[in-house]
């Protein structure tokens, strides 16, 4: 599913933003219907006004059955859509991993053509070449966690929790990804967790990382064609 570009302008000031779809963040919910399954794309943005004040807006994009599109709808909050995204499917018959694994080695920009969940399955199966046991996890709201991967080191089993961020080269991974795998990561008792992204790492993000004594590694989009 994908959006297109569209501008917001700010209720108190009424200065005018383009958003980027790159920009945003994309999370999924699944549910159970009479026609099959319904899947929501859920599009989240937020940014600060020059003048301060706090934007938010939201598209929400509906598969259903699961397959077709159906409908989509807009929100925002201290803000006002001038020209309100609209939403295209992509109909086709689903590339395997293997192909797109192929196609970064060879042209490693096709990464920048991926749906967050295509690059999840594509650093599962990175991470699977070099001996983990890896698993995407559902595609709905994950806790934190977008791959699920254990590692045997001397009759051991170790787990790793994965969290995947496709993002725009310019636009960093920052400090709170970290946190909240790392909250997730004590709750549940994992050793090790490993957060990946077609970008790079805020200053802070690296530094927090630091703090933890190894229990969590970055791999930036250099890093990771470096492991295939």
């Amino acid at each position: 599913m994908m959006i297109s570009d569209f501008t917001v302008i700010c209720d108190d000031c009424g200065q005018k933003y383009r958003i980027q779809p790159d920009s945003l963040d994309v999370s999924y919910a699944y549910s159970e219907r009479p026609m099959g399954t319904e899947v929501q794309h859920i599009f989240y943005g937020e940014m600060y006004c020059q003048c301060g004040n706090r934007l938010t807006y939201t598209v929400t994009a509906v598969e259903y059955p699961e397959g077709a599109y159906d409908f989509h709808t807009y929100e925002s909050v201290r803000c006002t859509y001038i020209d309100k995204p609209s939403v295209e499917m992509d109909y086709y018959l689903p590339e395997t991993v293997i192909s797109i694994y192929e196609e970064i080695l060879q042209n490693p920009e096709y990464v920048y053509n991926l749906e967050p969940c295509e690059f999840e399955e594509f650093v599962a199966d990175v991470f699977r070449r070099v001996g983990f046991n890896a698993n995407v996890t559902q595609k709905t709201h994950d806790g934190g966690k977008d791959i699920t991967a254990t590692f045997e080191i001397g009759g051991v089993l170790y787990t790793t929790y994965f969290e995947c961020k496709k993002y725009a080269p310019n636009r960093p991974v920052g400090v709170n990804v970290v946190r909240e795998l790392y909250g997730v990561m004590e709750k549940e008792r994992v050793d090790k967790g490993i957060i990946v992204t077609t970008s790079h790492f805020t200053k802070d993000a690296v530094v927090e990382v630091q703090m933890l004594n190894g229990r969590i590694q970055l791999i930036d989009f250099n890093q990771l064609r470096e492991l295939m």
